[in-house]
């Protein structure tokens, strides 16, 4: 149960550094890296041209599943 937790407090933090990050090519490293520690089966197919809203919508409903208290 608290490593759930703790993968939760994790990516809530890292969703957040991500929100906060106004570098494109940053913010895309870091989807990468929160994509990267999901579940295969959770995880994103991520497409090969990312935009600013792709990530908005990504970080959204990776809080929405996994980030709910």
């Amino acid at each position: 149960m608290k490593a759930a937790y703790d993968q939760q407090h994790i990516i809530s933090q890292l969703i957040v550094a991500c929100n906060n990050e106004h570098n494109l090519d940053k913010r895309i490293e870091m989807l990468y890296h929160i994509n990267s520690i999901l579940l295969k089966q959770h995880q994103l197919k991520i497409p090969s041209l990312i935009t600013n809203a792709y990530i908005n919508t990504a970080l959204y409903r990776i809080e929405e599943i996994f980030c709910q208290r």
